[in-house]
C-alpha cells in the first residue's frame, strides 16, 4: 500500500500547523523559522510553497476548507429557521476551527483576505438574509456584512471574548440584519 499521499498531506499540514503556531504566538515568521517549527528543513519547505506569501495564502483557503467542512457536518441539510439556533451550532464549529479565522480578523485583514471571506460567505450569506448574488448591489450588502461582523469579531477578540459564540453571532446577525437603529431596540440574546 502506497502511503506517500498520506505522508504528502501530513508534511503539508505540519508546515502550515507550524506556521499559525509561530503566527498566533506573535513569533518571527521566515522560512527557516516555520521549516525549524514543523521538523523539516528548508528543501522541504519549498517542495510544498513557493514562498511565505504561498504559505499564507495557503494555509488561509485550508482555514476556510476545514471551516467549510464543518459547516457541512453540522447543517447537512442547510441552516435552521431559528436565529438561536443557528448562533449555537455554528458557535460550535468556530470553537472547534474558528481561533485562526478570529486572529486573522482581529489583527487587520489584508485585501486578499477580505476577497476569499466574501468567497466563502457569500453562499452563507444568501442563504441566512435571503439575497441572491444576482440581486442588485449584492456585492455591496456582502463587502458591508463582512467588513461590519469583521469589525465586531475583532472587538470581541481584543475585549477577551467576553460575550458568549452564541451572543456575538447573534449580534452579528441582527447588526448586520437590521442597521445600528434597530439594533438598539431588539430584544438581547438572553431573552430571545
Amino acid at each position: 500500500m502506497n502511503k506517500q499521499p498520506e505522508l504528502t498531506e501530513k508534511t503539508r499540514r505540519g508546515i502550515t500547523d507550524a506556521y499559525w503556531k509561530l503566527l498566533m504566538n506573535r513569533e518571527k515568521l521566515s522560512v527557516i523559522s516555520v521549516s525549524k517549527a514543523a521538523g523539516v528543513n528548508r528543501s522541504t519547505f519549498y517542495q510544498y510553497f513557493m514562498d511565505m506569501n504561498d504559505l499564507r495564502d495557503q494555509a488561509e483557503k485550508q482555514m476556510l476548507e476545514d471551516v467549510k467542512k464543518k459547516i457541512s457536518q453540522v447543517f447537512p441539510g442547510g441552516f435552521p429557521m431559528s436565529l438561536k439556533e443557528f448562533a449555537k451550532r455554528y458557535a460550535g464549529i468556530l470553537e472547534d476551527e474558528g481561533e485562526k479565522l478570529f486572529f486573522i480578523i482581529s489583527n487587520g485583514l489584508n485585501s486578499g483576505f477580505v476577497e476569499k471571506l466574501k468567497v466563502f460567505y457569500a453562499p452563507i450569506f444568501t442563504k441566512i438574509f435571503g439575497l441572491e448574488p444576482d440581486t442588485p448591489n449584492f456585492d455591496y450588502a456582502l463587502t458591508f456584512s463582512i467588513s461590519a461582523i469583521s469589525g465586531i469579531i475583532s472587538k470581541w477578540y481584543q475585549d477577551g471574548k467576553k460575550l458568549s459564540l452564541e451572543e456575538l453571532l447573534y449580534n452579528c446577525y441582527w447588526l448586520v440584519s437590521c442597521g445600528v437603529f434597530l439594533f438598539a431596540q431588539m430584544k438581547p440574546f438572553s431573552e430571545a
